[in-house]
């Protein structure tokens, strides 16, 4: 069966995705690094602990140092 001209058109590829240049990653924040050390704290004394709940807390108690300074 010959192919009509909208199947072709409908089948024609659009282009990719334009890919960023590679970027340098800047250096952490003290937020960003305090923030991995506290998590991983609080995982290791509650493994059971979900994500979410293990953040807030590594928060609160990034809320209460920051408080304090």
């Amino acid at each position: 069966m010959p192919r009509n001209e909208s199947t072709v058109s409908k089948k024609a590829k659009a282009a990719g995705p334009v890919k960023k240049a590679a970027t340098r990653k800047g250096k952490s924040s003290s937020y960003n690094a305090y923030m991995n050390t506290k998590l991983s704290e609080i995982k290791k004394a509650d493994p059971s602990l979900k994500h979410s709940d293990a953040f807030k807390k590594a928060m609160d108690a990034w809320k209460a140092e920051q408080k304090g300074k």
